[in-house]
């Protein structure tokens, strides 16, 4: 839960830093740039919503990348998803440590939870027993909630799309609205609150998060109605970061857990994004 002075100290921060109150959380450079993207994508959306209805024409894409406010606006949407897609596909700092958990890079072996006594051994063997059953637990714990986010994913964009459809409002223009929708409930999802965390997934933070890199396909969902380069070229490029984000997690399991990576730990977080959205308590 957070509240308005929370909010308020966030929004002090994004532009530089402030004074440090007694007992108050200092605001990474993480959380500003996420705030800054949040920004920026809302003024993206807001343009997507003239553009929407400053156009009567149920264009497609091709028409609409011809024209010039919309083609400037389309251009610039895509140049944003692509680098943003490019930055997971490419092992970079410039990410939070929840999107690049699945390169070796950001690993580290976290140690054993407790110390084995000398004598006897039989204990010591237990508890590492003991540890690695918890951990895989809690691997199949995070797929059933991630098969579960995707069936909600995909049942609320089938309802979407249907009211849509009976509205007779859906254009290729609607579904740029409906992406830039996502996009910026993508980053409010980061910073404030999350419905797959809080219902679904139960992870403890996004660092710890199973679905992380599914968010520019799911942002992306709505061009799937709409076939064209241009929402091919999204599409596809989105599902290669969802690819390449699970065959790691099918190779190396380890990398995506706090109990085996060390770096996935709130001690070793640099991140801070979870100033107003509090992680869970497992």
């Amino acid at each position: 839960m957070w509240h308005t002075t929370d909010v308020c100290k966030a929004a002090r921060w994004v532009v530089g830093r402030g004074p440090t109150l007694k007992g108050s959380a200092e605001i990474s450079k993480m959380f500003r740039r996420h705030v800054i993207i949040l920004v920026f994508r809302v003024l993206l959306l807001a343009a997507s919503v003239y553009m929407y209805l400053s156009s009567n024409e149920k264009q497609g894409f091709n028409a609409m990348l011809r024209r010039g406010f919309s083609g400037v606006l389309l251009y610039a949407i895509w140049a944003v998803l692509v680098i943003g897609m490019l930055f997971r596909l490419i092992p970079n700092k410039r990410v939070a440590i929840g999107a690049r958990k699945h390169y070796a890079r950001s690993y580290q072996a976290a140690p054993a939870t407790a110390a084995a006594p000398a004598v006897p051994a039989t204990p010591a063997t237990h508890a590492a027993n003991k540890e690695s059953g918890d951990a895989a637990a809690k691997r199949n714990r995070l797929h059933k909630g991630a098969l579960v986010s995707a069936l909600a994913w995909i049942a609320f964009n089938a309802a979407v799309f249907a009211a849509l459809y009976i509205s007779d409002m859906l254009t290729p223009a609607a579904a740029v609205v409906l992406m830039l929708v996502y996009a910026v409930c993508d980053i409010v999802c980061i910073l404030f609150f999350c419905p797959f965390q809080a219902f679904f997934m139960r992870n403890r933070c996004c660092a710890q998060c199973r679905i992380h890199n599914w968010d520019y396909l799911m942002i992306c969902t709505p061009l799937v109605l709409f076939p064209s380069i241009y929402s091919y070229s999204l599409l596809l490029t989105s599902a290669a970061v969802v690819i390449r984000w699970e065959i790691a997690l099918r190779k190396n399991p380890h990398y995506f857990m706090a109990e085996t990576n060390e770096n996935l730990r709130c001690e070793q977080c640099d991140d801070k994004l979870c100033l107003v959205n509090k992680p869970l308590e497992q």
